[in-house]
């Protein structure tokens, strides 16, 4: 089955890779009206998100609508070869690319721990409505949030995709963490809605 992750993982890449930066920008557009309209984001204080990076869908818009309403934002930092932490995002946080090329916070920046987000979005490489995800390969959501698997406490993890890394099905591992929700420029739905 790893070898078909591999391939599906190297495939949808190369579909998101191929939008232009005009339809990019549309679909950022378009999912930060999505988010908006979300009840987890009335009722979130502390959010984590992502620079996008390798064509995920771009979070800029929902990140500048997180701090309109003067709710704070974070951001992942690699902090190991397998781990990683949420550090403070502000407009004017000084960032650092990590050694996959992805900015990210520096040490100087908050530091709260997965257990206080109330609310995370996360990019995915595919998913499938049943709730099955696939990332870029590396574990760390899933060992950052590895507690949840134990109890149905905060955050909220809402997975972010275009629509077109949508498949039928994917494998659910035991070590996946489940996510509540994906969001796309085409809208939201629960995991294990059809």
């Amino acid at each position: 089955m790893s070898a078909d992750k591999t391939t599906l993982r190297k495939q949808l890449r190369q579909q998101r890779q191929s939008l232009s930066a005009q339809q990019q920008q549309a679909a950022a557009e378009k999912l930060s009206q999505h988010f908006a309209q979300l009840p987890e984001l009335a009722e979130s204080q502390h959010i984590a998100a992502y620079l996008a990076s390798d064509g995920e869908l771009d979070l800029s818009p929902c990140i500048e609508l997180i701090w309109r309403q003067g709710k704070q934002c974070y951001l992942p930092r690699v902090t190991s070869e397998s781990q990683m932490e949420f550090r403070g995002y502000q407009q004017d946080s000084e960032l650092q690319n990590n050694r996959f090329g992805i900015a990210e916070p520096g040490d100087s920046a908050t530091l709260t721990s997965p257990e206080q987000l109330d609310l995370v979005l996360l990019p995915l490489v595919g998913f499938s409505r049943d709730g099955g995800r696939l990332g870029m390969g590396g574990g760390f959501y899933d060992r950052a949030f590895a507690f949840k698997a134990h109890s149905h406490s905060k955050p909220t993890l809402i997975g972010v995709a275009h629509s077109l890394q949508e498949v039928e099905q994917l494998p659910i591992e035991s070590w996946d963490i489940p996510l509540s929700a994906i969001i796309t420029e085409q809208g939201y739905f629960a995991a294990g809605s059809r």
